[in-house]
């Protein structure tokens, strides 16, 4: 579940990430603005968070050392920070975030339904 919520989120800030080179507002790209670099920034960084637990836990895995403990706080971890991701990412486009053309949405959607059906903390 890690490994999907962890596709979800990647797909979610290249979205984001192309849109705000694009997307035109007072004459530039949105992305040219400080408050938007920041949220990419951070994005960026929980991303990369998420792609080293997942990394990490499949080698812990390989071995046999990965433990339910373990893999129950990578999965409850990386969800709910795949899911927040989302949130950003349809946030960032606005309106244009809930229409289905620009998959954001559709991205959220299935992080929703994965913290419903695997959440481990629900």
């Amino acid at each position: 579940m890690a490994w999907e919520a962890l596709g979800h989120a990647t797909a979610a800030y290249e979205i984001a990430a192309r849109y705000a080179l694009t997307r035109q507002q007072f004459g530039k790209a949105i992305g040219s603005f400080q408050l938007i670099q920041h949220k990419l920034a951070k994005m960026l960084g929980e991303l990369t968070s998420m792609q080293l637990l997942c990394f990490r836990s499949a080698a812990l895995q390989d071995s046999g050392r990965l433990g339910k403990a373990q893999a129950s706080l990578l999965k409850m971890h990386v969800c709910d920070r795949a899911r927040d991701l989302c949130r950003d990412a349809r946030d960032m486009l606005g309106g244009n975030g809930i229409l289905l053309e620009n998959d954001v949405a559709r991205h959220l959607t299935d992080m929703e339904v994965v913290h419903t059906y695997e959440g481990t903390d629900s």
